[in-house]
């Protein structure tokens, strides 16, 4: 009777490993799936346009000196400044990773803690006016970190906001990874694989907390 039961003990033992390395291995290939960490740029989307913007706004200030249309001069001065000031802003635009994501966290250069992606409950990318927005919705009771305002004309800015509920906003002048300009679906993807992973990796921690106590 006692070799029975050491048998069956035994054999609900190794069931209950098998069951454990199973899950082991099926969080670990979700891990895996993206890398330990990706960076990101904004586009040279007013790299490009800024320069263009100036031309039409100085074809029109000649146009209204010209014509003597003062209303459209005036206008059209001011929107040369503004367009001078964009591509200048943006003449190293592609360049710096203000956006880096590991299988843990979401950094961003204007907020002053990364961000646990376990926190992240949704995703949303889309583009609003001139910007590339990435909405991440946090769960009730994340802890928010707090951003600083950034001094450029449609600059990489985060915001951390509590109201109509906890989430991150993402503004930039679009999206690039090494050198590849996304759309917002690709974002989207990336994002959502990344928060995944964080789970995954949560769930495995605590998978191998529990088998180092039943050891």
């Amino acid at each position: 009777m006692s070799d029975l039961a050491s048998t069956l003990s035994q054999e609900y033992a190794d069931s209950r490993e098998a069951q454990r390395e199973r899950a082991i291995a099926e969080l670990e290939q979700v891990i895996h799936r993206v890398p330990e960490q990706t960076a990101f740029t904004n586009s040279r989307r007013y790299k490009v346009r800024g320069p263009l913007f100036l031309l039409i706004a100085l074809g029109l200030l000649g146009f209204g000196l010209h014509r003597g249309y003062n209303g459209l001069a005036v206008c059209a001065a001011v929107m040369a400044v503004v367009f001078v000031l964009l591509t200048w802003q943006h003449r190293n635009a592609g360049q710096h990773a203000f956006m880096r994501l590991t299988r843990r966290q979401l950094f961003v250069d204007t907020l002053s803690a990364p961000v646990d992606l376990v926190e992240i409950a949704d995703v949303s990318v889309s583009e609003e006016g001139w910007l590339t927005v990435q909405k991440l919705i946090l769960r009730p009771g994340a802890p928010l970190p707090v951003h600083r305002a950034t001094r450029q004309l449609f600059g990489n800015q985060a915001l951390a906001l509590n109201k109509p509920q906890p989430q991150i906003l993402i503004q930039s002048a679009g999206l690039m990874h090494e050198g590849h300009t996304l759309d917002d679906d690709q974002i989207a993807d990336i994002l959502n694989a990344y928060c995944q992973a964080a789970q995954a990796q949560q769930h495995l921690d605590a998978l191998r907390q529990g088998t180092q106590r039943d050891s």
